[in-house]
């Protein structure tokens, strides 16, 4: 009749007519609709703990637009549900540069019906994230294709932290190698050093005289510096002292006039 076609277009799942009403078929009806309400409860309660999950849950159609979109998919991405349901999720939350991940999933999808790994993606204020993505195909009862479950796990901040240890173990690295160098330095300079002090009391000529302090005081400089390698190699506190910076640029200036060709003038107002 078209009074029921147009209660089922309606939304009715069951309906009695007058005609034909007894015990059994209201007690049938009555006990459907006891049963689609549990049902309903149950997928209302099924829902709200998707929508406590911390995760970013997305189921999204064959054709990449998203379907479904919980809490914390709006946490993670800053997109609402109402906006970001029914838009393409290759252009919500990837950019241009990252949408070519997205073809060597499917292709996994497509051969074993699950896929899981690292994704680079972006939120809605354009801030770079990196999740832990699986990926699963739902069939329908035909065994055909009908959509796709995505749980992402937020790990940018652990991302980062693993960035910061390697970056920590580099520099411990560099500093056992300043280290061993250090010590190769010193060896080097440590008889240059005795040398020219020997020299310095058995030369007395006008030029020995006036090169070999040089070449002293270079080396010296040279032990020093090679000593604070050392120490920074070694994790050991500096001490802060009280410094004559007139004295300090004054050997600077003499250093660079020995240093640079003679067409170059250094000079010094303290």
């Amino acid at each position: 009749r078209e009074i029921d076609i147009e209660a089922m277009k309606a939304g009715a799942a069951d309906y009695l007519e007058k005609t034909q009403l007894s015990a059994p078929l209201l007690e049938r009806s009555i006990r459907y609709a006891l049963e689609r309400q549990h049902t309903q409860q149950q997928l209302r309660e099924q829902a709200d703990l998707l929508d406590v999950a911390t995760d970013a849950i997305v189921v999204r159609s064959l054709d990449d637009k998203i379907l479904y979109w919980n809490k914390g998919a709006e946490r993670l991405y800053g997109w609402q549900a109402q906006e970001a349901i029914g838009k393409n999720a290759n252009f919500l939350i990837y950019n241009e540069n990252l949408v070519t991940q997205i073809g060597e999933v499917q292709l996994a999808l497509k051969q074993t019906d699950t896929w899981q790994g690292e994704l680079h993606q972006v939120a809605k204020d354009g801030k770079p994230i990196v999740v832990y993505s699986r990926w699963t195909l739902v069939r329908n009862r035909h065994a055909q294709p009908k959509s796709i479950l995505i749980v992402n796990t937020d790990i940018t901040e652990k991302k980062l932290l693993e960035a910061q240890f390697l970056r920590a173990q580099r520099l411990e690295s560099i500093g056992t190698l300043a280290s061993g160098i250090a010590h190769d330095l010193n060896n080097v300079l440590a008889p240059i050093l005795m040398t020219a002090q020997l020299l310095e009391s058995q030369m007395h000529d006008e030029r020995s005289q006036r090169l070999l302090p040089i070449v002293i005081t270079n080396a010296k400089r040279g032990a020093a510096l090679v000593k604070q390698v050392l120490s920074f190699a070694r994790g050991l506190e500096g001490t802060y002292t009280t410094l004559q910076i007139k004295h300090l640029i004054t050997e600077i200036g003499q250093i660079a006039k020995q240093t640079f060709p003679k067409s170059i003038e250094i000079q010094t107002n303290i």
